[in-house]
């Protein structure tokens, strides 16, 4: 089957990389064939399976693969792809389709499943300019929307990051959002919306001037503990119940949940010069304190972070003495008590 593709699209795509805009003298035509069906592909796309190197289960469709921007600023922006990124292969065709439709995306997760990672590698692949924001209950407005600074003897606007994202066209990454105050939750309802806008009301000028319109490639991106309401299990301080409203302007939620025993073996050996053998067992010894964390049994679980940071101590310590300087010294003494026991399980 054949398709014309969207000359609109082409145009917009084109004048977000910086490159001359060329009207087709003719529609463009083109199509692709999958096992399971027939993809269409709009003008300037390519196969998902292409690029990232697999077939997503609900399968392929096409993507658009931006070229590295010709203006510094921008440029700088792109993330450089972790040679040795283990990918969460369902998540990540899960937050390309999302950012492909333009839709406003929410990721919850467990501490350490690789939420931030995975949004900067799909960034890095996709070579779209990223920017992460990192949110507090303290966090003002001027540091991601803009204030008026001194500069020269003269007064200017600077942007916020936020303001930065949304001119530049690069995929905001909000972390932890839940812990953001209500107000500045307010001040990115707007930009939630459905070909929504960022107004900054703090900048001189007409309503014109204050108002920006996101260039092309913007995407908004949240990622979490929660789902925004609440935390039930006294794990993640600091966490509030978002506003309903705010949550309801998410399009695309995905969940990641720890990684495979066999996933998390190859990020532990990519990452670190451990045996596959050394590796299987920390996998089984984070699994038992994972089931005693969910159990109410321990007060602090292992995420894949410590994983890591647990492997790469053993360069420089014995195992068992690398797993008491990365994590058994954070534990209360009685749950330093039953890691011991379950260290002496697994490695015995």
């Amino acid at each position: 089957m054949a398709i014309i593709a969207d000359d609109k699209v082409a145009k917009a795509i084109a004048a977000h990389l910086g490159k001359a805009t060329v009207a087709p003298a003719a529609p463009v035509v083109t199509t692709a064939t999958t096992e399971a069906k027939e993809v269409v592909l709009k003008d300037g796309q390519v196969l998902f399976s292409s690029v990232f190197g697999y077939k997503p289960n609900f399968g392929d469709f096409g993507i658009t693969v931006a070229s590295m921007p010709t203006d510094g600023a921008i440029a700088r922006l792109v993330p450089k792809a972790d040679v040795d990124y283990v990918i969460q292969k369902n998540e990540a065709a899960l937050l390309v389709a999302g950012m492909e439709d333009g839709d406003k995306t929410l990721i919850t997760g467990p501490t350490g499943s690789g939420k931030s990672s995975l949004v900067k590698y799909v960034c890095a692949k996709l070579n779209r300019p990223f920017i992460r924001i990192n949110m507090s209950g303290d966090v003002e407005s001027a540091s991601l929307f803009g204030t008026l600074v001194v500069r020269g003897g003269a007064t200017v606007w600077e942007d916020g990051a936020v303001t930065e994202a949304v001119k530049y066209g690069a995929v905001c990454l909000v972390d932890e959002w839940e812990l953001m105050p209500s107000e500045i939750a307010m001040g990115m309802q707007n930009l939630l919306e459905e070909d929504g806008y960022l107004y900054l009301k703090e900048k001189p000028g007409t309503s014109d001037d204050r108002t920006m319109i996101p260039a092309d490639g913007f995407r908004l991106v949240f990622a979490g503990n929660t789902v925004g309401q609440g935390d039930t299990t006294g794990a993640f301080s600091g966490v509030g119940v978002q506003n309903t409203a705010t949550i309801d302007r998410f399009t695309n939620t995905l969940r990641l949940s720890y990684l495979t025993q066999e996933h998390e073996i190859n990020i532990i050996t990519s990452k670190s010069d451990v045996t596959k053998a050394v590796a299987k067992n920390m996998v089984r010894f984070a699994n038992l304190i994972r089931a005693s964390y969910e159990q109410g049994k321990m007060g602090l679980t292992m995420s894949p972070r410590t994983l890591i940071n647990w492997s790469r101590k053993c360069s420089r310590y014995d195992v068992q003495y690398a797993l008491q300087v990365s994590f058994t010294e954070k534990l209360n003494p009685d749950d330093a008590k039953t890691a011991q026991e379950f260290y002496a399980k697994v490695f015995a």
